[in-house]
């Protein structure tokens, strides 16, 4: 029986893939008793990722897809080949540790309620990342991020948590949180038969939290252990490659969640305060935009956001396309 399938979306980040890849071969050498699959989920890489494929063996299934069909959906495709008890969702940018894969499924075993499982994230160096964060409602619409923080301690990270005791060896550092980031994420195969699969309907931004709500509210504990470490490169980050759509998704993936699980109004309020703030931002950075490139550069953007919520906050730029036009990385193209 397999214990664990690891599904990876993919999307033209090929040197972060093999990174990644490797890290899970040392992982697997660490606890050989510990059976692992791993699933590659390529969102239609033109920068030679495929090319991978003939040297990783085996123990790597692969499945490519001509065209970006988002995070959830490519994660899917991959929860829907498993074979594992449990699954892991890792972002191809993601090195874990060499424990990582035999403490999260032992976590999982020994905590029946354990649905959902996350690892403290780290900058390749060794900065903390944010691991965590609030369910977005009310308060993060109406708060700043450090009241929110404080008013409910589960959505803060450690970092900004104050000074806390070193983990002991062993000890996984345990504890419950509102909502994980999904770069590293694992997920009780119970759950996924329970609650189905990530909703399609977010194509890059909040498919995990949405999922944390889902599985909270079915029974679920939504954990994360700080002792389990994990490097997260950002080395495909659409936010270097295409800022603008990028940031006009999240805002898109944020009113979906608002509508859906607090209303219309809610979603309206967070929809003019995000305009408004746009607003502010291109006033305060119209001076700057005359210094050099890179002020002016984002100056551009701002505009751009605020006349993407001027217009009604349209479908378009969508992510997908915007990604499609933009420059393979590293000039590296596939042979095909």
């Amino acid at each position: 029986m397999i214990d664990l399938s690891v599904v990876i979306p993919s999307f033209e980040n090929r040197s972060a893939l093999a990174d990644c890849l490797a890290a899970l071969d040392r992982a697997r050498a660490e606890r050989p008793g510990l059976a692992v699959e791993t699933i590659v989920v390529d969102n239609g890489s033109r920068d030679g990722t495929l090319e991978l494929m003939g040297g990783t063996g085996p123990a790597v299934r692969w499945l490519p897809f001509a065209r970006n069909l988002g995070f959830a959906a490519a994660v899917n495709r991959g929860l829907c080949l498993r074979r594992g008890r449990h699954a892991l969702l890792l972002n191809s940018d993601v090195a874990i540790a060499p424990d990582v894969l035999a403490r999260g499924v032992a976590l999982l075993d020994a905590r029946p309620d354990l649905g959902l499982l996350g690892v403290e994230l780290r900058f390749p160096d060794g900065r903390p990342q944010r691991s965590v964060h609030a369910l977005p409602g009310w308060q993060t619409t109406l708060l700043p991020d450090p009241l929110v923080a404080w008013l409910r301690p589960r959505a803060a990270p450690r970092h900004r948590r104050g000074p806390r005791r070193p983990l002991l060896p062993g000890d996984p550092g345990l504890r419950a949180v509102e909502a994980i980031r999904g770069a590293a994420l694992f997920v009780r195969g119970e759950l996924i038969e329970r609650l189905g699969l990530l909703d399609e309907s977010y194509f890059f931004f909040l498919e995990d939290t949405e999922y944390c709500r889902r599985a909270a509210e079915a029974g679920y504990r939504v954990m994360q252990a700080e002792g389990l470490l994990a490097t997260h490169a950002l080395g495909g980050s659409s936010k270097r490659r295409a800022p603008l759509a990028t940031r006009i998704e999240y805002e898109r993936a944020l009113d979906r969640y608002l509508r859906t699980h607090h209303g219309r109004v809610l979603a309206e309020v967070a929809a003019g305060l995000r305009g408004l703030s746009a607003a502010v931002g291109l006033v305060v950075g119209a001076p700057g935009a005359l210094v050099g490139p890179r002020r002016r550069a984002r100056f551009v953007r701002r505009w751009g956001r605020l006349l993407w919520h001027l217009r009604g906050r349209p479908a378009d730029p969508s992510l997908a396309d915007a990604l499609a036009r933009g420059p393979v990385p590293d000039g590296v193209r596939s042979h095909d």
